[in-house]
């Protein structure tokens, strides 16, 4: 079965699409023991080898200390690199967009004069962004198709053990970080804050692309293994929710609940190190450029909500009774956002059935972009309603700006249009607009009911349009923005002359909150998240209890946004836990019965005809020559490339140590093997894994499981009680019986 990778924004590929990491040290003899390193004498007893030279033993000793610095160098450098990143985009994002919204303004003042024809404003906007995001959608669809949509799906899938080479590549981060910039400030209701988390992740895989280095003569150290490479992978994750919304702990904890497979003492170290450098980075530098402590500060960040406490404002954010009305949010932001992800699963995956070219890919974003254009600026000025600019009451200065930011649209003077003044200017400023108008307005309703209804309805479908497409973008923001919007509808709504106590600002933070955690079922992290972007600890009971009525609802009617992604594109991600069927289930349902395997001595014609026939294999048994199919080890396929172009290694005098073979296979189709070539017999014993992970045949499915998901495995040999081989499990096998059992 060939899995459906690509949502509209990505291509069918001719290769196989994903192969699974092995988390476990591969301990083949050559890699246990270096033999390259050893003296000039020959070893034809592979059990004899040779003793290692002192000096060199010496460097060995200290590599478990180099190989720790190493990793907390990479560290602290994902963290830098990341949170510059995310200040490069912010700042593009933010001057593109006050461009864009200056020049409109100028404009709608010289049609309110007569200086030019009606209608031009909305003609500017709409080409705008159109222009902005057809650029963003190709450069995706023909450069790197990888770049679309949040990238948190390749991310956790990443984690989960799936490797797809361009999900993490360079062209990818540099597509990802010019799409996401452009379709932001095109207009398009996506976040930045998800594609960071997938750039931080690819920083990580771009910085420990080379693991080995050559030792002594021709061997090589291995600084970094592959669980070394998927805990940075975490760090980044971790550091590109801290760029993001400077909460360096709800970084941590979203790359542990979300991504991490496997949890040490020393990944949680790490990311928190990570998360805390990118933090401090984007805090200092922006600081630093801009002079001002107080003022620059909220800058640091892609996103920022802004100080909810008031001094002007003396009383409670709640009261005990209004929890029972927040978990009722959560019930309805769980419901909500199941809608969302049934809306989006029907648009994205329809669509791609279709097959969709790639003309017709970034013609849908930029008929979106202009579609959704239109309609802030129509509704805007149909539902939108003319108030007076409110007296501040508060003192804070960060509040008093935001009268400064109200849109005046098509209004008289001295008044703004509640509703323009959400939709036609950057989406932290309507956050903030939403989370903090009421303390500084003498008026009780500063957003009519009508223009909070279509400004949350439209931002939730225009989300579930576009995530996914072929742009890069996220879900956190718009679905933050919309729920913030029927949060304080909702509010609003519940305000009458005996119930004049009602905090907006609560019922808008509950509501973000609450249709986030429909979408995306995050809970500990995303509170801590939102505590840490508040600062504000008096929201975390309510949060605590919206976020878990979301989740408990939203996993009753459907998965989560992401798994719905993973699954859809037929990735083989495999959940925390089994089916409950699996109990029910013997290995021996799962494996593949007649599994290809390998003979310690093979040909090179047989060799590379399995190599090139089977691209899909990733590992193969290795069992005695002799009939009885004893298991002698595993072979991975790096290991087996890496051995047929070096023709060096065939000789049985010589002996390899280890491989850089992560980007040699691609080169063997290349290779001219002549017929004497071919007709070589090569001994695999010194290569193989002779101790790989074993299960007998008469263990449940749930075992084998529970072993792939907690030690990252590619492939589990099953064995009877003699030792014989009887199949192989691989990640294929579990994923494809596992959707079985739950459909």
């Amino acid at each position: 079965m060939t899995p459906m990778y690509a949502p509209l924004g990505q291509r069918e590929p001719a290769r196989p699409l994903y192969e699974s990491v092995d988390f476990v040290p591969y301990d083949s003899p050559g890699h246990l023991h270096s033999p390259a390193c050893y003296s000039e004498s020959n070893c034809p007893d592979l059990q004899k080898y040779p003793p290692p030279r002192p000096g060199l033993l010496r460097s060995f000793l200290g590599h478990e200390t180099t190989s720790a610095f190493l990793k907390w160098c990479l560290s602290f450098v994902i963290g830098v690199i990341t949170a510059y990143i995310s200040i490069v985009i912010s700042t593009a994002t933010i001057s593109i967009i006050s461009w864009k919204f200056a020049q409109l303004k100028s404009l709608i003042e010289k049609e309110k004069t007569g200086d030019v024809e009606g209608g031009v404003g909305i003609l500017f906007l709409v080409a705008v962004n159109a222009a902005l995001v057809g650029v963003a959608s190709t450069i995706i669809v023909h450069v790197a198709p990888s770049a679309a949509g949040s990238g948190i799906p390749e991310t956790k899938s990443t984690l989960n053990g799936v490797l797809v080479k361009a999900w993490m590549s360079p062209a990818t981060l540099l597509c990802k970080t010019m799409g996401i910039t452009m379709s932001v400030a095109g207009g398009l209701p996506v976040g930045r804050e998800g594609p960071l988390i997938h750039i931080g992740a690819t920083v990580a895989t771009i910085l420990t692309s080379k693991r080995s280095y050559q030792c002594g003569q021709g061997a090589r150290i291995t600084l970094l293994r592959e669980k070394d490479v998927r805990d940075l992978v975490t760090c980044g994750a971790a550091a590109g929710v801290a760029a993001a919304f400077g909460a360096p702990i709800g970084g941590v904890l979203f790359a542990l609940e979300e991504g991490a497979s496997f949890l040490s003492p020393k990944l949680i170290w790490r990311a928190f190190f990570c998360a805390m450098t990118a933090a401090f980075v984007g805090f200092g530098t922006t600081v630093f450029l801009g002079g001002s402590f107080t003022e620059e500060t909220k800058k640091s960040v892609l996103f920022s909500f802004g100080k909810m406490s008031d001094p002007s404002v003396d009383r409670a954010a709640y009261v005990p009774y209004e929890l029972l009305v927040f978990v009722g949010m959560g019930i309805a932001g769980g419901i909500l956002g199941a809608l969302y992800i049934r809306l989006n699963h029907l648009i994205v995956f329809t669509w791609n059935a279709k097959g969709l070219k790639a003309s017709l890919k970034v013609l849908y974003v930029v008929v979106l972009g202009a579609g959704v254009s239109l309609a802030w600026f129509g509704l805007a000025y149909v539902v939108g309603t003319c108030k007076p600019v409110p007296t501040p009451m508060a003192t804070v200065p960060e509040k008093l700006e935001l009268r400064s930011e109200l849109v005046r649209f098509y209004c008289g003077a001295n008044q703004y249009n509640d509703l323009a003044s959400l939709f036609l200017t950057s989406p932290d400023i309507a956050l903030k607009q939403l989370l903090h108008f009421g303390e500084v307005a003498t008026a009780p309703s500063d957003f009519t009911a009508s223009s909070l209804l279509a400004y949350g309805f439209c931002i939730f479908l225009g989300s579930a349009l576009a995530f996914g497409s072929s742009i890069s973008g996220g879900v956190f923001i718009p679905c933050i923005l919309s729920g913030a919007a029927l949060g304080r509808l909702f509010g609003g709504l519940m305000q009458s002359d005996s119930i004049n106590y009602m905090h907006l600002s609560t019922y808008s933070l509950v509501g973000a909150a609450a249709m986030l955690g429909g979408v995306t079922r995050m809970t500990i992290s995303l509170t801590i998240i939102l505590l840490e972007a508040t600062g504000d600890l008096q929201y975390a009971l309510p949060l605590m209890m919206t976020l878990m009525s979301a989740r408990w609802v939203g996993n009753w009617l459907s998965d989560g946004l992401y798994d719905v992604h993973i699954h859809g594109r037929g990735i083989p991600f495999l959940d925390w836990s089994p089916p409950a069927a699996f109990e029910t289930f013997t290995v021996a349902h799962v494996m593949k019965e007649e599994p290809l395997y390998l003979c310690k001595r093979e040909s090179v014609g047989h060799l590379l005809s399995t190599v090139l026939e089977r691209p899909h294999d990733h590992a193969w048994a290795v069992v005695d020559a002799d009939g009885s199919h004893v298991l002698t080890g595993t072979l991975q396929r790096s290991t087996l490339c890496a051995l047929l172009l070096d023709k060096t290694t065939w000789r049985d005098e010589f002996l390899r140590g280890s491989f850089e073979a992560d980007e040699r296979e691609n080169s063997i189709e290349a290779v001219d093997f002549s017929k004497s070539d071919r007709d070589t017999i090569i001994n695999l014993e010194r290569y193989i894994n002779p101790s790989p992970f074993l299960i007998p045949v008469e263990a449940s499915a749930a075992q084998a499981y529970r072993l792939f998901r907690s030690l990252g495995l590619s492939s589990l040999c099953v064995v009877t009680k003699t030792g014989e081989l009887a199949g192989i499990i691989t990640r294929d096998e579990l994923y494809h019986f596992s959707r079985q059992s739950y459909s």
